[in-house]
């Protein structure tokens, strides 16, 4: 065929029309990301307005249960017994604990000097000359 229709012409135009230039696609794409933040945006300002109550919800929460604890009794009628303090270094009295850093100050210098000693052995017997 050496004429076109016009009906082939209007095909071509219409392809060439549909492609997209590369500035156009980077407006869509900046249209998207911009799209994606003002939406982000919107997410962040409705928490912003929420955090203050669920602050107070959480606040609310932790002294209900503060006193619900507090106000335990046992079987017996009597309260619990605070036990926050009996378990781990908090039950040593500061002398103990005083006296045990002067013990292990000692028994750090003691362990230094024998392996002094067991050292100076070793190159007394091994290294040097017996006559």
């Amino acid at each position: 065929m050496i004429f076109r229709s016009k009906n082939d012409s209007l095909k071509t135009r219409a392809k060439s029309s549909k492609q997209e230039t590369p500035f156009e696609a980077r407006r869509r794409e900046l249209a998207e990301q911009e799209a994606s933040l003002k939406a982000a945006t919107a997410r962040h300002e409705s928490f912003i307005k929420k955090a203050p109550k669920i602050a107070e919800e959480i606040q609310k929460k932790q002294r209900e249960n503060f006193l619900h604890n507090a106000s335990r009794i046992d079987s017996r009628g009597q309260s619990l017994p605070d036990d926050r303090y009996l378990h781990g270094d908090a039950a040593v009295p500061p002398r103990a604990r005083r006296r045990d850093r002067q013990q292990g100050k000692l028994l750090f210098f003691l362990l230094i000097a024998g392996l002094f000693i067991s050292a100076w052995w070793a190159w007394q017997t091994l290294f040097q000359p017996a006559f």
